[in-house]
């Protein structure tokens, strides 16, 4: 019997077999696509958030925080490409200049390293390119960008590495209480497990639907992306945001640790919770919008477009939680902006949350 079955290899689940492998439990990873990283991972801005967007108190603004420092310390130990070129809120008027005043309250109930507001001016000595109506940024010196599908792989390689296995192209089809914990079934076999964790993404509620009725509902959001070539690259060198509204971060302008441009993205909500493509009024709302921060943008050296989907679920909250029906069944589920950066602590986490069911965790050397 397993100690632990783990549904979904995305950066959650890759995170949390990271974090579990370091005890002497056996663990299980049951990933549906033929690779790791392969759906909201794999697509979206590659950015590790400071943290003073989230409201203060909740799990969101926490472990925003702490994953960002967690990811840093991973990155470095293993190799995984990184770099902490900060972030900039731009206020594009007057009027939005109250909404960076909140952000830094945000950020220092949160406890953000290094936060400030800048003038103008001090804005556009650092990022000359930006567009002249620039009245003020919100600065955020501990914000940095990764590869996230690297992130992911690699901690997904050290958990296998440590002995975790790692099921692929195995979608969960049905989950059923034992006496002794859970039975998960899929096309490859059935794995009895004392405790699962549900970390399937947009799908977390479908899963969760398996074993009985979620308490809440996931409804994808797409947005949408420019890659620019690397002639782009040197636009600006840290993170550009406007400032964000009730649909998400709004679209931004980031470098890429390979040197590329990342451009994006919009928001919006699909049905399809396979809906990866990409539309022209979307791409055309990015395009313009993107053009109000970084005007010199040429988008005729655009190399890709591409689309993913967050798993916007109906709480405003990471949902971090065991169910109450079935007590050893917990979902990681909701994980939307900044989940990526969230995601050490989240595997951070899941180790607590055995600890707190009294199960012993003894290291491995």
């Amino acid at each position: 019997m397993l100690d632990v079955a783990i549904i979904g290899c995305g950066v959650i689940g890759a995170a949390s077999a990271y974090e579990l492998s370091h005890y002497r439990l056996q663990t299980a990873v049951f990933e549906a696509e033929n690779d790791v990283a392969d759906c909201t991972t794999k697509a979206n801005s590659a950015i590790l958030h400071a943290g003073y967007d989230p409201e203060p108190g909740t799990r969101m603004a926490r472990l925003n925080v702490e994953g960002s420092a967690l990811a840093k310390e991973i990155c470095a130990r293993l190799d995984v490409p990184y770099h902490q070129c900060g972030s900039l809120v731009l206020a594009l008027s007057p009027e939005e200049l109250p909404h960076l005043q909140k952000l830094y309250e945000n950020g220092i109930a949160n406890g953000v390293p290094g936060i400030r507001l800048l003038s103008a001016e001090e804005t556009l000595a650092m990022e000359p390119n930006l567009a002249p109506n620039v009245v003020g940024a919100l600065y955020a010196p501990s914000a940095g960008i990764v590869d996230p599908w690297r992130f992911a792989l690699a901690m997904a390689e050290t958990a296998v590495e440590n002995g975790v296995q790692l099921c692929l192209q195995s979608p969960v089809t049905a989950i059923g209480k034992t006496p002794g914990g859970f039975c998960v079934q899929t096309p490859r076999g059935a794995y009895e497990a004392r405790y699962v964790f549900n970390a399937a993404g947009v799908q977390a509620d479908e899963v969760h639907a398996l074993l009985e009725a979620p308490g809440y509902a996931i409804t994808p959001s797409r947005g949408e992306y420019y890659l620019m070539d690397k002639s782009q690259g040197a636009q600006v060198g840290r993170i550009i945001f406007q400032c964000p509204s009730q649909s998400g971060k709004g679209v931004l302008v980031a470098p890429t640790v390979h040197g590329n441009l990342i451009v994006g993205p919009n928001a919006e909500p699909v049905p399809d919770k396979r809906d990866v493509g990409t539309t022209g009024a979307g791409l055309a709302y990015v395009r313009k919008t993107a053009l109000r921060s970084v005007p010199g943008l040429n988008f005729r050296e655009n190399i890709r477009n591409f689309a993913g989907l967050r798993a916007v679920s109906t709480r405003d909250d990471f949902i971090l939680e065991e169910s109450a029906a079935s007590p050893g069944f917990f979902d990681l589920a909701g994980i939307k902006s900044p989940g990526l950066t969230s995601a050490p602590a989240i595997g951070a986490l899941a180790v607590q949350l055995l600890r707190q069911k009294g199960v012993a965790l003894e290291e491995k050397p």
